[in-house]
């Protein structure tokens, strides 16, 4: 029988894969001299490696609700088996920590007992508790920042990045929960939406933006990065975050809350973008 990598892929997520080896890479080229490749190279095995486990181990516990929400995915479409899903998530888990490992003692104890214990223990339990999984995803997230800065050798390089990614992060964990919201109904997931109802959520969520607005440009007035972090993060960030917040506060408009999502994903990489340029 003929072996299909693809469907391991997309259960992997190879966009969130992606993400956070941009985020390596990136934190990477804050350093002078720049780290050895072996090590970036180590670090980005490792966070996506460890990501591809965690999200195939969602997945894994999530196989019934995603037959309502997402059908396509290789569980619920009968691509991948539960096994086949276990396998996967086993072989990569264990790669990772493993180069975790090899990157040093501080990096192995992030990836193997921060990092993991906080993936499984958000796709088993914590996904369902209202607020509380978004913001273990969010500081999954913002912890990349930190993992890189540490593996090349200053963890305090990590520290205004991984704020700023938290926030969006959590922003964007509850919109997706407002897409799932039927299947999560369905299931008696005690996600935000479905404790405090689609209108309430969106509330919430549009105040969160409106906090998060004046801290954009805090780094810049602080002296932390040069003028185009403010440029770049006010015009590519700041003017698209009050686009969707208008859009939420609008409480008789229907949206789409997929499109929504991946416009949150696309705010993430500009605003990662924005720190790069805003050495400049």
């Amino acid at each position: 029988m003929k072996f299909n990598l693809k469907p391991y892929i997309i259960l992997a997520r190879p966009a969130n894969m992606g993400l956070v080896a941009f985020v390596i890479l990136l934190t990477s080229t804050f350093f002078d001299p720049y780290p050895p490749v072996w090590r970036v190279l180590l670090a980005i095995i490792c966070v996506i490696f460890i990501t591809a486990a965690g999200n195939a181990y969602n997945d894994i516990c999530d196989i019934e609700i995603d037959k309502i929400n997402k059908p396509k995915r290789p569980l619920p479409s009968g691509l991948i088996s539960p096994e086949g899903a276990r396998g996967f998530m086993i072989i990569v888990l264990i790669l990772g920590n493993l180069a975790g490992w090899i990157l040093g003692f501080w990096t192995l104890v992030i990836a193997l007992f921060i990092t993991t214990p906080l993936l499984f223990w958000y796709a088993r339990r914590l996904r369902h508790v209202a607020l509380v999984g978004n913001i273990v995803i969010a500081f999954l997230s913002s912890l990349a920042f930190l993992f890189a800065a540490l593996a090349f050798g200053d963890i305090s390089i990590g520290y205004v990045p991984a704020v700023l990614c938290f926030a969006i992060s959590l922003i964007r964990e509850i919109i997706k929960d407002l897409e799932d919201l039927e299947g999560d109904s369905a299931h008696n997931s005690k996600t935000l939406p479905v404790v405090l109802g689609e209108t309430p959520t969106r509330i919430v969520v549009g105040i969160m933006i409106l906090m998060l607005l004046p801290i954009i440009p805090i780094p810049y007035v602080a002296g932390l990065y040069g003028k185009w972090f403010f440029f770049v993060g006010i015009i590519g960030v700041g003017f698209p975050l009050i686009i969707i917040m208008v859009q939420l506060f609008q409480i008789k408009r229907t949206i789409n809350y997929h499109q929504m999502a991946i416009a949150l994903k696309i705010l993430m990489v500009i605003g990662i973008a924005t720190i790069f340029i805003g050495r400049f």
